[in-house]
């Protein structure tokens, strides 16, 4: 589905994903850096273009571009699989900054709550991918279990978001430190 307003933070903003962002997000997935970490790739630029058209229009389905603050797409994060007030958080690639990674996540977090009014978010995590299972766990994720997808090994994660742990708080307020630093 479109969302039709832009989701604002301090370090990046998104937006809903359209037809013109089809060869950047075909080419962030493709990138050698994301090929083991990331869900299954389209098999060709037009193949991006209709999976792009298709979640335009799929129900329970939120496919966002990330941009820094000077315009430029650094990333991708979605919501999908809604069902009640639980939904999957993925489809995140991310080549921006710490900063900017982390709010990246805490601003489709808060899009869940106070748009969706999701209460549970579950991640599906490739078991190479240390790095993210250890920002999930950081963040609150609670393993669930081992799953296959895409005939690959991964964890299954969930978190509530109803009860923002410590860590979450921190995170927040060194996001904002940094902003005003930042701007100094």
């Amino acid at each position: 589905m479109v969302y039709p307003k832009i989701l604002t933070g301090n370090f990046v903003d998104l937006r809903s994903i359209n037809l013109d962002d089809a060869e950047f997000s075909y080419n962030i997935r493709a990138d050698e850096r994301n090929r083991n970490t990331v869900g299954q790739l389209a098999s060709s630029l037009d193949a991006q273009r209709k999976f792009i058209e298709w979640q335009m229009q799929e129900p329970g389905d939120f496919y966002f571009v990330v941009l820094n603050k000077f315009g430029e797409r650094i990333g991708l994060i979605g919501i999908y699989d809604i069902h009640g007030c639980t939904g999957e958080m993925g489809r995140e690639v991310n080549f921006g900054e710490p900063a900017e990674i982390i709010e990246t996540e805490l601003l489709l977090s808060q899009f869940c709550v106070d748009v969706l009014h999701l209460t549970f978010i579950t991640y599906v995590v490739y078991s190479n991918n240390v790095h993210h299972i250890k920002e999930l766990k950081k963040r609150g994720g609670q393993f669930v279990r081992n799953i296959v997808r895409s005939g690959r090994n991964a964890l299954l994660f969930e978190q509530n978001l109803c009860r923002q742990n410590d860590t979450s708080k921190k995170i927040e307020k060194i996001l904002k430190k940094l902003y005003k630093k930042s701007h100094k």
